[in-house]
């Protein structure tokens, strides 16, 4: 393994590719599926733009099946990965109009970018949403979106009285939208097919969710959803994901040590072979060098939260085998 000490944790939010859930205590062997499990969990902030990247751009978040960008004309923008290039989709509120978008719930997270030697152009105590609101897109029905470790959630909240049929959206740079028969919906591509999982609604009743029967309807390159038996005097929730099942991914890695700081973050190392897996803004390096380069990344103690991640190595084949946290929280 090649030698190096990442002076201090890299203050930004983090992409990460594997983490493993066990007792530390114990140091039972990793259960891949517990880290699948974590990994679709972690709830992934969105980054406020100052212009670290396009001017169009309000929010963005970096997971780990791509980048979703919230433009400040209030669309949706998908950056997918593909084995050859990616895939760029949009999404359109057919009818609807977003007046501003916004961040809402401040997370922990901050993030900074030091790029180039003009100090003009730095940034740095960038704020994180872990929603981004876009407020009443259609009158009586109000958006919000939130980013996970792979997948992104829409959130429609439909007024008492409100028709649910006013809710179309456009999926630009889809050749076709299809329904499968297990009720997702199949965004079929040029490179190949993206899936948005089958939606839920649901109504609040006593404090608890009443789950309502809903399915997407489908028109040319438009979708809309269909809800059935519900309490129109209340609010109805309808909650589509942007599914896991992109088009490409992480090559390969492997998460091979932990260690915890004083105040209970978590820090895992290991290899990766995978050169398209998002890293975090502003991190020591963000791209792999050659074969496998070392990834080393921080979560916080109670794993609901990504805080950074970087690559570390050179030509050839790099790994890490062993962490250790000083007093100060450098990471060696």
């Amino acid at each position: 393994m090649r030698q190096g000490v990442l002076k201090g944790i890299l203050t930004s939010i983090l992409i990460f590719l594997c983490f493993v859930a066990l007792s530390f205590a114990s140091k039972s062997p990793v259960d891949q599926n517990i880290v699948r499990t974590k990994l679709r969990k972690i709830l992934i902030p969105f980054i406020e733009n100052k212009g670290q990247v396009n001017s169009q751009v309000a929010y963005y978040a970096r997971t780990f099946g791509g980048t979703v960008f919230v433009t400040k004309d209030g669309k949706l923008v998908y950056n997918l990965p593909a084995e050859k290039g990616g895939v760029a989709l949009r999404e359109v509120f057919v009818g609807g109009k977003v007046k501003e978008v916004s961040g809402e719930e401040k997370a922990q997270t901050r993030v900074s970018y030091f790029k180039g030697k003009d100090r003009k152009k730095w940034v740095s105590g960038l704020s994180t949403y872990n929603y981004v609101s876009f407020g009443e897109v259609w009158k009586g029905i109000r958006l919000k979106v939130r980013a996970y470790g792979d997948n992104v959630e829409k959130l429609f909240y439909v007024d008492p009285g409100v028709d649910v049929r006013k809710i179309r959206v456009k999926v630009e740079g889809a050749k076709s939208l299809e329904i499968a028969r297990d009720g997702r919906l199949k965004v079929v591509t040029e490179k190949g097919d993206v899936y948005f999982t089958k939606p839920v609604a649901y109504q609040e009743e006593g404090g608890k969710r009443k789950y309502v029967e809903v399915a997407y309807k489908v028109e040319g390159n438009e979708y809309g959803f269909e809800v059935k038996d519900y309490d129109p005097k209340k609010t109805l929730v309808i909650d589509p994901l942007l599914a896991s099942t992109f088009l490409g991914g992480a090559y390969d890695e492997e998460a091979y040590t932990i260690a915890i700081d004083r105040n209970g973050n978590v820090y895992v190392a290991g290899y990766t072979k995978s050169s398209d897996f998002p890293t975090t803004s502003g991190a020591y390096d963000r791209s792999k060098s050659d074969w496998s380069d070392v990834f080393i990344s921080k979560l916080s103690s109670d794993l609901s939260e990504l805080l950074a991640s970087t690559y570390l190595g050179g030509k050839d084949f790099d790994y890490a085998y062993g962490i250790a946290i000083d007093s100060s929280g450098n990471v060696y």
